[in-house]
């Protein structure tokens, strides 16, 4: 699927990516964009904001 999506164009967003594999395997596959729980739960907008200034 990612690669038939970038052959028509798109870039692919995974979802519910939960692991470091998950994501290694969704970078090899050069998806673009990948959301889950393991990045970040869902927050609100003050831990959001505590979140991005802490992060790297």
């Amino acid at each position: 699927m990612i690669t038939l999506s970038h052959d028509l164009g798109y870039r692919v967003v995974a979802e519910g990516v939960e692991t470091a594999a998950a994501a290694a395997i969704l970078a090899e596959l050069e998806c673009e964009e990948a959301q889950g729980y393991y990045f970040a739960r869902p927050m609100e907008e003050e831990a959001l904001r505590l979140w991005l200034v802490a992060s790297p």
